[in-house]
């Protein structure tokens, strides 16, 4: 029985680590801000690329707070 469980739990932990591999290569090489742009730019039509990418660099810095200049 023992041999049983550590069967699957071999085999979830397999599966799990392939299907993480897996998600992390299935975006073709795009990062997240190239596949989120498109999106961005119907919320802000008045923004150039730049402006869109410090928006986002803003606001997912380290420090947790935008500042606004």
């Amino acid at each position: 029985m023992k041999k049983i469980w550590l069967g699957i739990i071999a085999l979830v932990l397999v599966m799990g680590i392939g299907t993480s591999v897996y998600a992390a290569e299935a975006d073709n090489g795009q990062s997240w801000f190239e596949n989120m742009l498109p999106f961005a730019k119907k919320m802000h039509p008045d923004l150039t690329d730049s402006q869109i990418k410090d928006m986002v660099n803003n606001c997912h810095s380290k420090q947790g707070t935008a500042r606004v200049e």
